[in-house]
């Protein structure tokens, strides 16, 4: 678990729950693509003897979600396979994207709801993974008992709960987002492979998001998987069609930035109490751009949701958000993380997730082992 987790740090088991101390070291990238290499093997070998795969990511779909499911339903159907991504409910990232699928015959009934897969799933059937190893917060979590041929493709650190009956598991905490992954497997999977211009912009998309423009969590692989993609018709004006947003949200984001306090030690949260269309690309952006703020280290967005409240975390990179986030139920990236805390006030998660920052800014400034920067 801590390998899987990105290393540089021990987990202990107390009373039967995982403890995790340390994982405050930036990720290194490896060079070498052998593993990459065999992944895509094995995923052609596997998929070779289904007539049925089904894809699917988190729920509350981003592009990197996206992106990545579009590209292996393209290693999918490339071997002449029936495949269908899994989408947890029409969110505006797949209404935006359906938008220009609608050019593409080989799209039509790509995206299916979970009742339909449910009909459509059985013991045979390929199930893939992609941009998160929870079952808890799949698109559709009631899948994973109905196949034992499950395929988990994610590039977040590796969190306590993991889909435990999967056969092959390829999990990269150093790559900026899982779409990068999916573009690495592409060409092992099939050198003659094309992608559409959809695809590949999908793809970009997803290499976007998650390294905010290239900002963070970005290698010398990343860079490689995007001209790749840039080459195969990744269209940058299409990319940024698909990340335009609507005038109210752009409103909701700025009231979310007007309701920003700083806390000590170089942190911000923003609490909206008011539940919105779009809350999570309203709060994600607002916690981008919160960073942006003169010393501030991290930044913390929390937002109502039907059931309870959400937060979208964001790090420069000497404190790691993950492991705030885990701490109350939620999970993601060193850089980049998020929860969902279930029927609770905003009053409350806001206390705790001060209480937790707060405590993990002082660790790192007495810490004197925490260094970031040492080679």
């Amino acid at each position: 678990m801590a390998l899987g987790r990105g290393g540089d740090q021990a987990v202990v088991y107390i009373e039967s729950e995982a403890q995790f101390y340390g994982g405050k070291a930036l990720m290194v990238e490896k060079n070498t693509r052998v593993k990459a290499r065999v992944v895509a093997q094995a995923i052609r070998d596997t998929v070779e003897d289904t007539e049925l795969v089904l894809i699917m990511g988190h729920a509350n779909e981003d592009f990197d979600s996206l992106g990545a499911a579009l590209g292996a339903s393209k290693l999918a159907r490339s071997l002449g396979k029936t495949c269908h991504v899994v989408v947890s409910y029409p969110g505006d990232a797949v209404n935006r994207l359906k938008e220009f699928m609608g050019e593409y015959d080989e799209y039509h009934d790509l995206f299916i709801a979970a009742d339909v897969a449910l009909e459509m799933i059985t013991s045979e059937t390929i199930l893939i993974i992609v941009d998160t190893h929870r079952p808890g917060i799949t698109a559709a979590p009631e899948l994973l008992g109905k196949t034992s041929k499950i395929i988990v493709i994610d590039h977040h650190r590796r969190a306590e709960d993991f889909i435990s009956n999967a056969m092959l598991v390829y999990m990269e905490p150093s790559a900026s987002s899982t779409s990068e992954l999916i573009t690495e497997l592409l060409p092992y999977f099939d050198e003659k492979l094309e992608l559409t211009r959809l695809e590949a912009s999908t793809l970009y998309a997803g290499i976007v998001v998650d390294t905010k423009s290239f900002a963070v969590q970005t290698g010398v692989r990343t860079f490689e998987a995007a001209s790749q993609l840039r080459r195969a018709g990744a269209d940058p004006r299409l990319v940024r069609e698909l990340f335009r947003v609507d005038l109210d949200t752009l409103k909701h984001r700025a009231e979310i930035i007007n309701n920003t306090e700083m806390l000590p030690g170089g942190a911000v949260i923003a609490a909206y109490p008011n539940k919105i269309k779009n809350g999570q690309i309203a709060a994600a952006q607002s916690a981008d751009m919160l960073l942006n703020i003169d010393g501030v280290r991290v930044s913390v967005v929390l937002f109502k949701i039907e059931d309870g409240v959400a937060v979208s975390a964001r790090s420069q990179g000497d404190i790691n958000v993950q492991v705030i986030m885990e701490e109350i139920g939620g999970g993601g990236h060193q850089t980049m993380a998020g929860a969902q805390v279930k029927n609770a006030s905003i009053e409350e998660v806001k206390d705790r997730v001060v209480e937790l920052v707060t405590k993990h800014i002082k660790e790192s400034e007495t810490n004197e082992g925490n260094s970031t920067t040492r080679d």
